[in-house]
């Protein structure tokens, strides 16, 4: 959860990074504009979560971000979750589909995961957000309208570049497999995400 700076003007930015919703697609675009990262150790762990992967309660506290303009990109939760779940098999083996379909293990395998670079992997989004925050929908695409945006937001012409997706060192194609029990759970997992930011999935009564 990095701050930046605007080299050639000093305007500071919050780019509230919440994992697994083209974070580093946006952090490489970050500095093609002339933005650079204030940390120099937001690979490390403060408080077992990466510094760039802050949730609010930590930037807040370790980061000067009262009075600069706070922005992020959100994800359909559940969508989200898949695209995360390289980390749950990783840990658990390719057998924990079946698990994660019991809701009690669900929800056990999920708050107690023991991979420390993966702490906020599964942290419902509304827990980095505060009212500062500006909101762009991944579901809504990084074209020209998303330029608009960020150079509405903080006040300099902004370019979207096509750069390369940067592979992690993991297996990105090994997922857990969706099923109706799964996503059952994770509507009630992520309550509130879906609540708060797209009530569009909640289940119908």
């Amino acid at each position: 959860m990095p701050t930046y700076k605007h080299k050639p003007t000093g305007k500071r930015i919050l780019f509230v990074h919440i994992p697994r919703t083209a974070g580093r697609f946006f952090d490489q675009n970050l500095k093609l504009n002339d933005f650079e990262v204030e940390q120099n150790n937001i690979e490390k762990s403060v408080e077992g979560v990466e510094v760039f992967h802050f949730h609010r309660e930590l930037y807040e506290k370790y980061f000067d971000v009262k009075d600069i303009a706070h922005l992020t990109i959100v994800r359909n939760p559940i969508d989200r979750f898949f695209s995360s779940s390289i980390f749950i098999r990783r840990m658990y083996g390719n057998d924990v589909d079946n698990l994660l379909e019991d809701e009690m293990y669900f929800h056990s395998l999920l708050q107690n995961f023991p991979l420390t670079e993966s702490v906020n992997w599964f942290r419902n989004q509304v827990d980095f957000i505060s009212d500062k925050t500006n909101i762009w929908r991944f579901e809504n695409k990084f074209g020209k309208d998303f330029e608009n945006w960020l150079s509405e937001i903080t006040g300099i012409p902004f370019k979207i570049h096509d750069v390369p997706y940067q592979k992690l060192n993991t297996d990105e194609d090994n997922k857990v497999v969706r099923s109706a029990k799964i996503i059952d759970n994770l509507r009630r997992f992520y309550r509130r995400d879906i609540e708060q930011l797209y009530p569009e999935l909640a289940t119908p009564q």
